[in-house]
């Protein structure tokens, strides 16, 4: 029973259906009347019977019957007019049960999806940001181990430098030792210093020869002219792209008359660059610079700087190679622009290019077509799903709980 056809007692507070109510009323006071008249015309039939008889006695009589019959039928209609009602009501009460019960259901299923749907957003959204939070750290460590890594290389090699530094200058000093110890007890300072220069030229031929394998590394016999090594660069094809002249020192102060006997030693070689590796910098200088012309660095400073010198001279023989036989490299490029294979290459690429273009406007109309139909759909459900949550919103009024996403598409309906 619906709550419109039901009433509340003030008194007692029971819920009641008026029609019942009135239906009752009605049936016990016909009955009441039906009795008292009965009664009065049973009493008057009495009466006449005493005073009357014969015909006049059965007329009466049987007008009384048939008035007790016809108050009989009515009442059968209205008990028959009083079950009906009953009947509609049950069937209109189990109707409208029914209807809550699936409306009830088809509303827990939709919170039900909404709360799925909202939890697996936010998983979603907190493992994204636990993975993005993973790779930035992942890449914070990387730099780190990098930057610890270079630092760690760094500080090895330049062990590993002065370490091999050492041993091959005290394996130096026991050759020389071996050979030549009388004279060493002569000369002892000087051969010191010779000894040690020429360490550092060893290193430095090594170091050259390490990382430049592809190069060639002269080295220059004692008591010749023209420096201790000559640095030749080579391009990818053997090609010399041109020469570096090395001069190493190891003397407590630098000597000017070092920048003059190697521009002679580099005319000498045919070098294009000069560098003097030295312990001892002219004063006034405190890193690698240019005097001169020539080129002064520190041990420390020669492994960058002859990876730049090399870099630089690749450069330049890549610009003198390029510069070479121009104009017979251009005739050798028009020759081929103009040929029948550079048409071909060019027609097979844009052959391609337009199977492509096609393949892709192909599949950019398939997707399309699939997106509208997707939309029209869930168009579709959407007006469907905003339709039902206003008839239900309509007839259960403010005991069914507001949903923002449907309450904002009902509005947008309504305008």
């Amino acid at each position: 029973m619906s709550a419109a056809l039901l009433v509340k007692c003030p008194h007692c507070g029971n819920k009641f259906s008026p029609e019942e109510s009135l239906e009752h009323d009605l049936r016990a006071q016909f009955e009441r009347e039906f009795e008292l008249k009965l009664h009065e015309t049973t009493k008057l039939v009495a009466e006449k019977i005493r005073i009357q008889e014969g015909e006049k006695y059965q007329t009466q009589l049987k007008r009384v019957d048939e008035d007790r019959r016809a108050k009989a039928n009515r009442l059968k209609q209205l008990e028959e007019k009083a079950f009906a009602v009953d009947e509609r009501e049950r069937l209109m009460k189990e109707r409208e049960e029914r209807s809550d019960l699936e409306m009830k259901k088809k509303l827990l299923d939709r919170e039900k999806v909404i709360r799925e749907h909202a939890e697996k957003t936010a998983m979603e959204k907190a493992s994204l940001e636990v993975r993005e939070r993973e790779q930035k750290m992942a890449r914070e460590r990387e730099t780190i181990d990098i930057v610890m890594k270079k630092k760690v290389m760094e500080e090895t090699e330049k062990a590993r430098d002065e370490e091999r530094m050492k041993s091959a200058e005290l394996q130096k000093k026991l050759d020389d030792q071996s050979r030549l110890i009388n004279e060493m007890k002569r000369r002892t300072e000087q051969g010191s210093m010779q000894t040690q220069g020429e360490v550092q030229e060893v290193a430095i031929e090594e170091y050259l020869q390490r990382t430049f394998p592809r190069d060639i590394i002269d080295e220059i016999s004692k008591g010749k002219k023209g420096g201790d090594c000559v640095h030749i660069v080579q391009d990818q094809y053997k090609n010399e792209c041109g020469r570096i002249l090395y001069e190493s020192k190891r003397t407590r102060h630098f000597s000017n008359d070092w920048i003059a006997k190697i521009k002679d030693d580099m005319r000498l070689q045919q070098a294009g660059l000069g560098v003097i590796v030295t312990e001892a910098l002219p004063d006034g200088m405190v890193r690698f610079a240019e005097i001169d012309g020539i080129w002064v660095c520190t041990f420390v400073e020669f492994k960058a700087l002859s990876r730049l010198f090399r870099s630089n001279m690749c450069r330049i023989g890549e610009v003198l190679s390029a510069q070479e036989n121009k104009g017979e490299k251009m005739n050798l490029i028009y020759s081929y622009v103009t040929s029948i294979e550079f048409k071909q290459k060019l027609e097979a690429a844009f052959e391609s290019y337009r199977d492509m273009q096609e393949d892709l406007i192909k599949e950019k109309m398939l997707f399309t077509t699939q997106w509208s139909k997707r939309e029209k759909k869930l168009m579709k459900a959407m007006e469907n799903l905003a339709s039902l949550y206003g008839d239900v919103r309509g007839i259960a009024g403010g005991a069914v709980q507001e949903i923002s996403g449907l309450e904002l598409a009902e509005s947008n309906d309504e305008l």
